[in-house]
């Protein structure tokens, strides 16, 4: 291969893997966008008391996990899809408002992460007197791409009413 040509077919690969990594970054970033969005549909679900709008954010096998930091030690537990989507018939509309804080976005092919800090506030009314206490601390979700779309299979957050 004479010196021009492999400079022109250098160059024209060069080229293709440029526009690869790009389109590649493209993808990456919709797919982060799609996370996202299903992250905040599950959110939004909970602000609304939609259990549809859980349905179709979590996947079948879903699992949540809670750490509540009480009196210096953190306590375990642990809810499934159904209890979940159960509590939306007994809560009111808008008592829950869960609200991420600058949340990370991993993706790798079918898998995804979303990482971040949060302030959850409870809205209800006791005595006649309204009451909103707030906890925050760190929610994870890890999710799947099935079938094109994005499902939330495990969620878990640390809880700590000590929030600032």
């Amino acid at each position: 291969m004479s010196g021009k040509l492999f400079k022109h077919a250098f160059f024209a690969a060069s080229a293709l893997l440029g526009l690869l990594s790009v389109a590649a970054i493209a993808e990456s970033d919709k797919d982060k966008e799609l996370v996202l969005a299903t992250v905040q549909a599950l959110l939004d679900g909970w602000r609304a008391t939609d259990a549809a709008m859980l349905e179709a954010a979590l996947h079948p096998d879903f699992r949540e996990v809670t750490f509540h930091l009480m009196d210096g030690k953190w306590d375990f537990a642990a809810v499934d899809r159904q209890k979940l989507i159960g509590l939306m018939a007994k809560i009111d509309k808008g008592s829950w408002d869960d609200r991420l804080v600058d949340p990370v976005v991993l993706v790798d092919g079918p898998i995804a992460v979303v990482w971040s800090h949060y302030r959850f506030t409870v809205h209800y009314t006791e005595g006649g007197v309204a009451q909103a206490p707030v906890h925050c601390g760190i929610e994870t979700f890890q999710l799947y791409r099935i079938d094109g779309t994005w499902k939330i299979v495990n969620f878990a957050d640390t809880h700590s009413d000590l929030c600032s």
